[in-house]
């Protein structure tokens, strides 16, 4: 199992509030919306920062997302389907400053386990 961790800074024309309503709803609906997303994805979690955050100035990323896969080859065929590319990446522009949005594929080793 591979794991795609994305860092997501919003962007600058947007408040933070409106970007984590946007990208709750909005954006989240359309990666569900799409059958890849079923066929690929076995976990999608956004990770949001936290109202706090905001007060001490500017964040360096407004969340992060975590997605993940059984293998590379589903992560590619994932991002490389025709719906994702139709649906979801036109979106990710439309609230995230892609230029400053990291992409890092992992794979996870669990070194505490409490839960």
């Amino acid at each position: 199992m591979v794991k795609l961790i994305v860092a997501v800074k919003r962007r600058a024309d947007m408040s933070p509030e409106a970007f984590h309503e946007y990208w709750r709803t909005t954006h989240a609906s359309k990666v569900r919306s799409i059958p890849a997303a079923e066929r690929y994805i076995r976990r999608y979690v956004q990770c949001h920062t936290i109202p706090a955050a905001y007060a001490e100035g500017e964040v360096a990323f407004d969340g992060a997302v975590e997605l993940w896969f059984d293998s590379v080859a589903d992560q590619q065929a994932f991002f490389s389907d025709p719906d994702y590319l139709r649906e979801v990446q036109p979106d990710e522009s439309r609230f995230a400053d892609m230029e400053q949005t990291v992409f890092f594929l992992t794979e996870e080793e669990v070194i505490i386990d409490n839960g």
